[in-house]
């Protein structure tokens, strides 16, 4: 898993930044895969107090998809799978009720390191953390399923062994990243009724165990040309990458940034 986590940070960093569409208006280039809801969003709302549910909305949607970084974070900490997730849980609460990212300093403005902060703010306050545990968590704040706790907390097993719990929640950001490029570009190909087509083609992303699928072989099995199939899985590695670097232009407030954090991102990752 390793060796593809690292394969995909190094291809997507060789991509130019002028290979994906710019958003109109604004400056900041983007995929289209991808909705113009990011971190740039709450910056903006904290920024100026206007239209406040926007950015509560937008922060949601990015704390959704980065929930088991957090997640293990509180785990190292030693809490307990319950409390852990009832923490998690209410820490999103806790920025929103306080609105915790309007204080975020423009310069400073990764989301992955504003989380990271928050957080450890969070658990440092006693009588926040304790409050949090008697009313059992946050949950109407953002909704959690059975799968999503299970999944983090399986992560945080192949993890925790890990030095520090900054590089626990590190690594397993990296890794959400990954999934979440994966997600999208299902949907993607999904709203395009190719979702067979992906379904069999994503092994050349994801790896694993067994062998990759000779050509020819998978070639007739969709019913295509060996060259067809070639192009197809060459489109969907390139549909990949940028997945990846729309996903991390989310959680960024410049364009400047996204190299900047796909090479930190790199450099966890090869820290094994």
């Amino acid at each position: 898993m390793l060796i593809f986590l690292t394969a995909c940070f190094f291809s997507v960093i060789l991509i130019q930044t002028t290979d994906v569409k710019t958003l109109a208006g604004n400056g900041h280039a983007r995929s289209d895969l991808f909705p113009p809801t990011h971190w740039s969003v709450v910056l903006a709302a904290g920024r100026s107090q206007a239209e406040p549910e926007i950015a509560q909305a937008a922060l949601a949607e990015l704390c959704q998809t980065y929930w088991a970084p957090l997640y293990n974070f509180v785990r190292s900490r030693g809490y307990s799978v319950h409390d852990a997730q009832d923490l998690t849980q209410s820490f999103f609460a806790y920025l929103i009720e306080r609105k915790i990212y309007a204080r975020v300093d423009r310069q400073k403005g990764r989301f992955r390191s504003f989380l990271l902060a928050s957080l450890k703010n969070f658990l440092a306050d006693a009588f926040d953390r304790d409050r949090t545990l008697k009313r059992c968590g946050g949950q109407d704040f953002l909704p959690l399923h059975e799968e999503k706790v299970e999944e983090a907390e399986s992560l945080f097993q192949t993890h925790g062994a890990m030095s520090s719990e900054d590089q626990i929640f590190d690594r397993s950001w990296a890794e959400a990243l990954v999934t979440a490029g994966l997600e999208r570009l299902s949907a993607d190909y999904k709203d395009k009724s190719r979702e067979k087509l992906f379904n069999e083609l994503s092994i050349f992303l994801t790896g694993g165990a067994e062998p990759l699928p000779a050509y020819a072989e998978l070639a007739v099995r969709l019913g295509m040309t060996e060259s067809t199939l070639r192009s197809h899985v060459t489109r969907l590695r390139a549909r990949y990458r940028e997945a990846l670097r729309a996903e991390v232009r989310r959680t960024v407030d410049t364009e400047a940034q996204v190299d900047e954090e796909l090479h930190e991102l790199l450099r966890v990752l090869t820290r094994g």
